[in-house]
């Protein structure tokens, strides 16, 4: 589906708003477009978020990224399962708009998170986090 750069972050915005990454810190999402990068490279995905180029990279499917967050347990409350649900809905939005979705932790200890996609008309969007892992 082809959205204007500010549709599509409003969209991306409005599915991950108020969801947080768990980890030593929780993190909130945060949507991004790079409307001048049209090839993809882990080079360019480091220049592209300010990183050295010796900066560890380590990429993910998408599924196996969100599995853990979006995996409804018979002992849920509400207010948990209302939350798996939200980051289903999430998962569901990233793919309506985005193809060839990956995710890239980058760095160690203090994790930037990007989950990056290609939009119909060419460019590169998503979403970026952080984590800390001690």
């Amino acid at each position: 589906m082809r959205l204007s750069p500010n549709e599509l972050l409003e969209h991306l915005r409005l599915a991950s708003e108020d969801l947080l990454y768990p980890s030593e810190t929780d993190a909130p999402f945060v949507p991004f477009a790079w409307q001048a990068m049209r090839d993809f490279s882990i080079d360019k995905l480091l220049i592209a978020t300010r990183h050295d180029r010796n900066t560890p990279v380590e990429g993910t499917e998408l599924e196996d990224f969100f599995a853990p967050l979006t995996r409804i347990h018979e002992w849920f409350d509400d207010s948990e399962r209302a939350t798996a649900e939200r980051f289903q809905n999430l998962v569901e939005t990233l793919r309506a708009y985005l193809s060839d979705i990956a995710v890239y932790r980058i760095g160690t200890v203090d994790i930037d998170i990007y989950i990056i996609g290609k939009t119909a008309d060419g460019y590169f969007a998503g979403l970026s986090t952080k984590a800390v892992e001690t």
